[in-house]
C-alpha cells in the first residue's frame, strides 16, 4: 500500500470516529446522561426509619449577626456565638445581648457560674455574664485551630484540631497537661484529624470524651490521660458514623446518654451510655443539601439545642 493510500484510509477512519463520538456526544445531552459506574450513591442512606426518629421540632429562629460559630445554654438563655458577636436569646428567640468579641470565635461553653468561656482560633477569652472581658490567655501558638471547650470548676479542656492534641489548664491559662498524645502505655491511639472538626464535652461523673473523628469514636480518658474506654463504628446505616471524619459535634445528656451530630449528610442522633444506638433526633431530610454538622448543646429540659450553620438558625427538639 503507498504512502497516498495509507493517508486516505487514515483520514476516513479519522472522520468516522469523529461522526462517532459526536452522535454519541448529542445523544447523551453533551455527557449529562453517561453513567458513572464508579459513582456510589448515598441517597438510598439518607432515608431514615420513622420509628426510629424519637425527637421532634418545636421551635427555631433565625441568627441574623454574620456566620454563626457555636451555642450553648445557661438556664432559660441560649448563648451564640458568631465570628464577631456574643449573641443571647431567650427561647422565643428574642435577643436581649449583643456584644462585639475582640477575636474571631470559633466555639462557646457556660461554666456554673455563669461565666462564658470563648474559643478563638489560637487562644481562650473569659467574660462574664454581661459579656464582659475578663481574661484572655496567651496563644497556644499559629498552628493552633481551637474548636471546642469544657468547663469544670477550676479545670478547663481546650481542644486543638491545628495541633491534634486536648489541654487540660486551670481557669488563669496555665497548662496542667496534654491529653490524647499517641502513647501505648496508656493506651491511646492519637486523634486522627481529617478536618477541623474536633468536639469534646465531660459527662455527669466530671469524666472527658473526646470525638477522635478520623476513627468514627468518641474516646473516654482518666484524669491521668489514660483511655478508660471508647466507642463508635464506620458506616453509612443509621446507627454508625459516616464520612471522613465524624461525629463532628456531641453533647452529652443528665443520664449519661449521647446525642451526635454528623457533617457532610447532615443528621443527629441519640446513643445510651456505652454507645448503642437509641434512635434519632433529626433525620437528615430536615437540612439542607450542606455541609456543616450542627453544633449542640443540652438545656435543663434535657432538650437538644441544635446551631445550624447553613440555615443560620437555632432549632429545639424534644422527645416526642
Amino acid at each position: 500500500m503507498n504512502r497516498k493510500l495509507v493517508n486516505i484510509v487514515l483520514i476516513v477512519l479519522a472522520v468516522a470516529i469523529i461522526v462517532i463520538i459526536g452522535k454519541d456526544f448529542i445523544g447523551n445531552k453533551a455527557g449529562k446522561n453517561i453513567e458513572n459506574p464508579y459513582e456510589y450513591n448515598v441517597d438510598e442512606f439518607r432515608k431514615v426509619d420513622s420509628t426510629t426518629i424519637l425527637f421532634h421540632e418545636t421551635k427555631s429562629f433565625p441568627v441574623e449577626a454574620g456566620l454563626p460559630a457555636g451555642i450553648a445554654v445557661s438556664g432559660k438563655q441560649i448563648i451564640v456565638v458568631t465570628e464577631k458577636l456574643l449573641l443571647k436569646y431567650d427561647y422565643s428567640g428574642k435577643e436581649f445581648l449583643r456584644k462585639e468579641l475582640p477575636d474571631t470565635a470559633s466555639c462557646v461553653t457556660i461554666a456554673a457560674n455563669n461565666e462564658i468561656w470563648v474559643g478563638t482560633r489560637h487562644s481562650v477569652a473569659l467574660f462574664d455574664s454581661n459579656g464582659i472581658l475578663l481574661r484572655r490567655w496567651n496563644s497556644f501558638g499559629d498552628r493552633s485551630v481551637i474548636t471546642s471547650l469544657a468547663v469544670s470548676g477550676e479545670d478547663v479542656y481546650v481542644a486543638d484540631a491545628g495541633n491534634r492534641i486536648v489541654y487540660h489548664c486551670n481557669t488563669s491559662g496555665q497548662m496542667l497537661s496534654k491529653i490524647g498524645e499517641k502513647d501505648e502505655h496508656l493506651r491511646v491511639p492519637g486523634y486522627i484529624l481529617p478536618s477541623p472538626y474536633f468536639d469534646l464535652a465531660l459527662d455527669g461523673n466530671g469524666l472527658l470524651w473526646v470525638a477522635n473523628t478520623g476513627r468514627h469514636s468518641l474516646e473516654n480518658y482518666n484524669s491521668d490521660g489514660s483511655l478508660r474506654t471508647s466507642w463508635g463504628v464506620a458506616s453509612f446505616k443509621t446507627e454508625g458514623f459516616t464520612g471522613c471524619c465524624n461525629p463532628a459535634q456531641f453533647a452529652i445528656l443528665a443520664d449519661n446518654s449521647f446525642i451526635t451530630s454528623e457533617k457532610g449528610m447532615p443528621r443527629i442522633k441519640w446513643y445510651d451510655q456505652k454507645g448503642n444506638f437509641k434512635g434519632v433526633v433529626a433525620s437528615p431530610d430536615l437540612f439542607k443539601d450542606g455541609w456543616y454538622a450542627p453544633d449542640l448543646a443540652i438545656d435543663a429540659d434535657q432538650r437538644v439545642i441544635a446551631l445550624d450553620f447553613d440555615r443560620k438558625q437555632v432549632r429545639i427538639f424534644e422527645k416526642k
